[in-house]
């Protein structure tokens, strides 16, 4: 009787046989259904995508030109040029590590400057309405300079340098970050900023849970639309001026006629383009979930 009393609330306690065979399952469900989700939107933002690259290969094949290859040649040309067998080397090409590796490290270091120069600037200005009237006016002056028109005299200044690279992509990308930094900051909400003062913060305690939350979203905007500008700088700045680098290599091809290699590189440029973004979506998505979660309690309530 004592064993049979004793092993009674054992099994009470414990959880149920099908209760455990169903946990496993209702994670994979889970699992399956986020997926699903995924792959889904993926395809509906891939179809345009899909569509342009049949339409590719339709005309190029109607009109035959020397000019404009099919889609299937420069794809074969795109993986044969930049992608390898050898997992030594990562499964790229040395053109692969040459040419990109110098495009991506000139545009890492002109994206990089911005941001730091754009952050700092647009937080002094914002926080400052007397400087930002003074400034103003500067600011939207050099904002409406195309920075492909200052390409002459960056190669006067600098030559055919990495520093006119980097410095081409500086001029075009750090003025939407200290835009968007700028009006993020003084579009905070009064009545946080009131509620912050009256709590008594301290100046670094202020900034980065008021003020730097607050402007994040207009923030990570500016970030978004300058590291789209600083991919375009960067190949134009190469297509002029440079001795290596993706937008050199087109030009190349182009001089020497092979178009097919001229437009495997379009399509590595637009291939990182795609990653770049995706990658930045992911952080974005990270960085500012709070400020999504907030909104939809809003829109609930």
């Amino acid at each position: 009787m004592t064993e049979t009393t004793s092993a009674t609330p054992k099994a009470t306690a414990a959880t149920p046989a099908g209760d455990r065979g169903r946990a496993p399952l209702a994670g994979l469900g889970r699992a399956a259904s986020a997926a699903g989700t995924s792959v889904g939107r993926a395809l509906a933002y891939s179809w345009m995508v899909a569509l342009l690259l049949v339409a590719w290969e339709v005309v190029s094949r109607l009109y035959q030109s020397p000019y404009f290859p099919t889609f299937t040649e420069s794809a074969g040309a795109f993986f044969t040029n930049w992608f390898a067998v050898d997992p030594s080397r990562g499964f790229v090409t040395e053109q692969f590590t040459t040419d990109l590796g110098s495009s991506l490290a000139r545009a890492g270091q002109g994206w990089l400057i911005s941001v730091v120069v754009g952050l700092c600037a647009g937080i002094a200005l914002g926080i400052s309405p007397r400087a930002a009237a003074v400034f103003n006016p500067m600011i939207r002056f050099g904002m409406s300079i195309p920075a492909t028109a200052l390409l002459p005299l960056a190669v006067v200044v600098f030559g055919i340098t990495d520093e006119m690279n980097v410095s081409l992509i500086v001029v075009g990308t750090v003025f939407p970050i200290l835009i968007n930094t700028m009006d993020g900051v003084q579009g905070i909400d009064r009545t946080v900023i009131m509620t912050a003062r009256s709590m008594r913060m301290g100046r670094l305690r202020y900034f980065f849970m008021v003020l730097l939350p607050g402007a994040s979203p207009q923030i990570i905007s500016g970030l978004r639309v300058s590291l789209g500008i600083g991919l375009i700088l960067m190949v134009v700045s190469e297509l002029f001026a440079a001795t290596d680098g993706i937008g050199y290599y087109i030009v190349l091809a182009s001089r020497q006629f092979r178009y097919v290699d001229m437009w495997s590189g379009v399509l590595l440029i637009a291939v990182v383009g795609l990653v770049l973004n995706l990658l930045f979506a992911l952080v974005e998505a990270r960085v500012l979930r709070w400020h999504r979660e907030s909104r939809k309690r809003a829109d609930a309530s």
